[in-house]
């Protein structure tokens, strides 16, 4: 993958899904379909991912699958997308400082394409996760519910912070094609 930034316009950002996002083929791991039937009702419907982009504190369950050590860390494993594309991270990382209204530096991500999340709370994250809405969609609002009640983002080309390990939030319903990514920090990788 390659890819530089141009500015921080809205069209760079419809160039960036284009030629980096609809590149990226995944699939979701079996804990992530099993979080959304029991969340939203239904199958995950087909063509559509959650994947991590970093660390997971599992290795393979197969046999015949093995992920890579995180060296240093007994129990951290660099996910399939990270091996295969490590220069992801330094575009992300444009990304972020280019449209993110505060500087911080991109541990891992998870990279979602028309996944609606069901209500959850991160039971993996440390601290505030960033999240940005990309492609051509209508609808999907994140929603995260607060003490003092829920709040509805249009994270549509925005980046919005919130603490997803705290605060139960979830998707809205949505039309088209929507990219979401959702920037946190492990709490293993600390």
């Amino acid at each position: 993958m390659d890819f530089t930034f141009k500015d921080n316009s809205k069209n760079e950002l419809q160039r960036f899904t284009n030629e980096i996002l609809s590149n990226i083929k995944g699939q979701s791991g079996s804990r992530r379909k099993k979080m959304y039937k029991k969340g939203n009702g239904e199958n995950e419907p087909k063509h559509s991912y959650s994947i991590t982009y970093g660390f997971v504190n599992m290795g393979y369950l197969s046999p015949t699958k093995t992920r890579e050590k995180v060296e240093g860390h007994e129990n951290l494993f660099k996910t399939k997308l990270l091996s295969e594309h490590p220069e992801l991270k330094a575009i992300l990382q444009q990304l972020v400082d280019l449209h993110c209204p505060e500087p911080f530096q991109v541990d891992q991500c998870q990279l979602n394409f028309n996944w609606r999340s069901p209500p959850h709370k991160d039971s993996g994250n440390v601290g505030e996760s960033w999240i940005i809405g990309l492609g051509d969609y209508d609808g999907g609002y994140t929603v995260v519910e607060y003490p003092d009640g829920d709040v509805d983002y249009d994270i549509k080309n925005t980046f919005t912070k919130f603490n997803g390990s705290l605060y139960t939030h979830y998707t809205t319903p949505f039309t088209g094609d929507r990219y979401s990514i959702v920037f946190y920090n492990h709490k293993l990788s600390k």
